[in-house]
């Protein structure tokens, strides 16, 4: 995202008249940020004190006079990481996520959570390395049912009600037909979901 901030300091150095807009643009893009840490690539800058942000992120620019001047820019927020190393599907709870200090601008196109209960009920979408940001993008509502999960599966006849665990091969949520797999006998069978972790068929 380009923003664009205008400051005309008379009375302050180029320098500080670019640096102060270059702040003020990345405190309204990145509200969550407490601490920045702002370097220019180049000390050197024309006689302005006209200062205009051309470009935000870990590579920022600014244009002072006629020139464009880069700064490498880091900024630092108590956002969620993940708390241990995690799988694509994997199911997620509070405590697979941790609120420490981050660099938020490494993180390309990163919404981060800020909350770990954030995860309660939700799965990852892709691999997550241990201390690594979790983005809105990561994670997404767990189904009732997930594949490759141990399940329940009610038999219900009007005469007896059986129980066996079975694996689910697909997704599910309430009201689909999912195939299971009968780990003992290895006999594909089709069921119903009926809740978390659970399946029924009836006769």
């Amino acid at each position: 995202m380009v923003a664009a901030a205008v400051v005309l300091l008379a009375s302050v150095a180029p320098l500080s008249a670019a640096e102060a807009a270059l702040r003020a643009s990345l405190a309204e893009r990145y509200p969550s940020v407490t601490r920045w840490e702002i370097k220019p690539f180049i000390e050197d800058m024309p006689a302005t004190s006209e200062a205009k942000v051309v470009l935000l992120g870990p590579r920022s620019a600014v244009k002072v006079g006629r020139r464009v001047y880069w700064y490498s820019v880091a900024g630092f927020a108590q956002v969620v990481s993940a708390a241990r190393g995690l799988a694509p599907g994997q199911a997620l709870e509070p405590r697979d996520g941790q609120l420490s200090e981050s660099n938020v601008l490494a993180a390309a196109n990163c919404e981060p959570l800020t909350d770990p209960t954030a995860l309660n009920g939700k799965r990852t979408r892709k691999t997550l390395r241990a201390n690594e940001i979790v983005c809105a993008s990561a994670i997404e509502p767990r189904p009732l049912i997930a594949r490759g999960e141990e399940i329940t599966v009610r038999y219900v006849s009007s005469n007896v009600v059986l129980t066996i665990n079975g694996v689910a091969q697909h997704d599910g949520a309430a009201g689909d037909s999912l195939l299971v797999l009968n780990p003992r006998s290895h006999d594909l069978f089709r069921a119903v979901v009926t809740g978390a972790r659970e399946v029924t068929i009836h006769e």
